[in-house]
């Protein structure tokens, strides 16, 4: 897959069209010495480009390509610039390696620093799986949080979404290790796409699963007991880091009872609904995404739980 087409499926929102990582080596980190003491004369100071603020170290043109990809270093900021007069802009190549499973938190930092950029960013794996991120909750800013099973080397094109350069539409990047945003006290068993095959539930429960693959259906079944007033609903994913964005379908005694797309504020797209208990106390749960797509990357959890009257 050519740089071009992987840009233009970048910013379609392609899932599952990740190329094969880049393998340049040989772009070196710029000098992040500290700036030279007072007392130093003209002939011996450092006149070298000082780093912009909060910024490790600086990308190195061209890295136009996945032949240029460039190798990050974790837990650093890394800072660029979209320059260049190209149809797509300046998509920025740049590749990082894991040495731990747990959880990866990648972001892209450009309104919040004064940034022109409308930055959005695709980040895929060796494993074949990618996915597009754009802003985040209240934040034109892009970041992911996402479990890691394997170590293994990631790949990440950044981008401004109006194909936009200059010398004031800059950019920063950190890839780092961190802590699960979120708890739980079960998780999915799969296969679970039809009310046959549903999850048990217990109230007072929270699942974490993912959507593993396009057009994944996730169903869950939950028992009620008496003296309760209502059932709670109540998804993490978007709002903690994870691309996708969660729609519930409640059903009681196989009827259509409600739909859940957000939380308590419209752009919170995360659903937090509640349902009063009437004769029924059987509800069946199914889980979607609302733009049907799948990855390892795209996961989330939901609570279960009820109001007492």
């Amino acid at each position: 897959m050519t740089p071009i087409a992987l840009f233009i499926l970048m910013l379609s929102a392609c899932n599952g069209c990740a190329p094969h990582l880049g393998t340049n080596n040989n772009h070196s980190r710029t000098d992040t010495s500290p700036p030279p003491d007072s007392g130093d004369t003209a002939e011996t100071a450092d006149t070298s480009a000082r780093l912009p603020p909060r910024c490790n170290s600086l990308e190195v043109e061209p890295n136009d390509s996945l032949d240029l990809s460039q190798p990050v270093t974790m837990e650093e900021w890394w800072c660029g610039v979209f320059v260049g007069t190209g149809a797509l802009g300046d998509p920025e190549f740049m590749n990082f390696t894991t040495d731990q499973p747990g959880w990866l938190s990648v972001a892209v930092e450009a309104s919040a620093r004064g940034s022109s950029a409308d930055a959005q960013f695709l980040l895929y794996d060796e494993e074949g799986q990618s996915v597009f991120v754009y802003g985040g909750l209240a934040t034109s800013d892009p970041r992911i949080v996402i479990p890691t099973d394997t170590v293994g080397q990631y790949g990440v094109v950044i981008a401004e979404s109006g194909y936009l350069t200059g010398d004031d539409y800059t950019w920063a990047l950190m890839a780092s290790q961190v802590k699960a945003p979120v708890q739980w006290t079960f998780e999915e068993a799969e296969d679970n796409d039809t009310t046959e095959l549903a999850n048990p539930f217990e109230l007072g429960g929270t699942v974490f699963a993912k959507m593993g693959t396009v057009g994944d259906r996730d169903w869950f079944h939950v028992s009620v007991p008496d003296g309760l007033q209502a059932v709670t609903f109540t998804v993490e994913a978007f709002g903690s880091g994870s691309p996708v964005d969660i729609k519930l379908h409640i059903y009681e005694a196989g009827v259509s009872k409600k739909t859940c797309y957000h939380g308590v504020v419209d752009y919170d797209l995360d659903p937090d609904c509640e349902l009063k208990v009437t004769t029924s106390h059987e509800y069946d749960v199914l889980v979607e995404d609302e733009y049907d797509t799948g990855s390892s990357f795209n996961w989330y959890t939901m609570t279960i739980d009820g109001v007492v009257e």
